[in-house]
């Protein structure tokens, strides 16, 4: 399965400078994640159309959205245009400038061929050498695609851009994709980084030999994160919310982007996580449900029970959407969907327009996971500068494949 988050762009076409293309650095080998956003160019380029969800409404009756034409960058200085012309077949440009025509079935015969190198490939990197002269012939000398800076100079989650016809509109859009695949390991939503550890102050401290004993705890060599957790509330010491960790700047950047999608979300993802730890499931539906049903926020709970699920879906929608604990989020949307490429390598379409079907499938497949404590620095006991003792939990989301 392949995930594509959509990303609007101001940016028009402008004129650039011919760079040569035999000069690229070849990417011979990669991962399946990797090869699967060589995939989805030739796949849709094959497909030629896109076909939103609405959990409502039956297959056949889907809006269509023909596509117009596809952007891939290789670095910052290469960007190729595939234009699907009246004929269905595809005329690439190379940096603005017409290089060459190719057919509609030589995608097609080549998508095909690539899906099932990857289907049979190794779970590590792997070459596919029967691509070679194609990839040349259809300026992909790198496998994986490059994401180049937006003006303001953050990093743009796009792999592929997409030109469509909006026939409501009569507009032609275009649209930026982020592309995971589930042909090789499940993708994360929300990746693990010192930025997305949350810090607990514990309710009172433990004796010295007492956090030595649940410091030292191991399972199968790691840190044994999610038994420290349980450890630490047997002791009848509870886990009190504090902060998200600041970047080196010493700003809070993922904490004020949290509270920006909603002011109850810190804490919210706070009892979340440690449930995570203890609960007999790492669902994050299921965990969103008993939480609930808990109620530590004391909610109302009356007429509306939703109250948790609509945050934490708008959450991991926000994400899913441009939000990053980095980069200070302004809840204005770089993307305006989700491509989901089916394990039979098909490309399902979750699109804003239907954002209740959208925020559904995120919600249900997805699940908390634990990082490296030894990289991102949590799951230990420490004493602060204070004399309190904080323990680190650290926010990282997976799909479920």
């Amino acid at each position: 399965m392949f995930f594509f988050f959509f990303f609007f762009t101001d940016e028009t076409n402008s004129e650039k400078t011919v760079v040569d293309y035999d000069e690229a650095k070849w990417q011979a080998s990669a991962n399946k994640g990797e090869w699967s956003e060589l995939y989805t160019l030739y796949k849709l380029l094959v497909d030629q159309n896109l076909f939103p969800i609405d959990k409502n409404q039956e297959i056949s009756k889907r809006l269509r959205m023909p596509i117009l034409s596809l952007l891939r960058h290789t670095d910052k200085d290469r960007c190729a245009e595939y234009r699907i012309n009246d004929e269905c077949n595809i005329v690439i440009n190379a940096n603005g400038h017409k290089v060459v025509e190719v057919g509609k079935n030589e995608f097609d015969k080549h998508a095909s061929e690539l899906f099932k190198a990857i289907i049979e490939g190794d779970d590590s990197s792997f070459e596919v050498p029967s691509l070679d002269d194609f990839r040349k012939q259809t300026f992909c000398p790198n496998i994986k695609c490059y994401s180049p800076k937006l003006p303001n100079g953050d990093k743009d989650k796009s792999d592929l851009y997409i030109v469509i016809h909006d026939a409501v509109t009569g507009q032609t859009p275009r649209l930026g994709f982020s592309i995971k695949s589930e042909l090789g390991d499940p993708p994360t939503l929300l990746n693990a980084t010192e930025l997305t550890n949350f810090q607990y102050k514990l309710s009172r401290n433990l004796p010295q030999e007492k956090v030595d004993s649940i410091n030292s705890m191991l399972f199968r060599g790691h840190a044994d994160v999610q038994g420290r957790v349980k450890a630490i509330l047997k002791e009848g010491v509870g886990l009190e919310f504090v902060t998200i960790n600041p970047n080196k700047k010493g700003e809070h950047i993922f904490l004020e982007n949290i509270i920006l999608v909603d002011s109850s979300l810190p804490d919210i993802l706070a009892h979340l996580l440690v449930m995570s730890c203890t609960e007999d499931t790492r669902l994050l539906d299921a965990l969103t449900e008993k939480l609930s049903e808990r109620n530590p926020l004391n909610f109302p709970m009356k007429v509306n029970k939703k109250y948790y699920e609509a945050k934490v879906k708008r959450f991991i929608s926000d994400v899913a959407l441009g939000l990053l604990p980095s980069q200070p989020w302004e809840a204005s949307h770089q993307a305006s969907g989700v491509l989901v490429v089916t394990e039979s390598g098909e490309i399902d379409c979750y699109h804003v327009i239907y954002k209740s079907s959208l925020d559904d499938y995120l919600y249900h497949n997805l699940k908390f996971e634990t990082g490296s404590t030894s990289k991102h620095g949590f799951g230990r006991i420490e004493t602060g500068k204070d004399g309190n003792q904080y323990f680190t939990l650290n926010l990282q989301l997976r799909f479920l494949k």
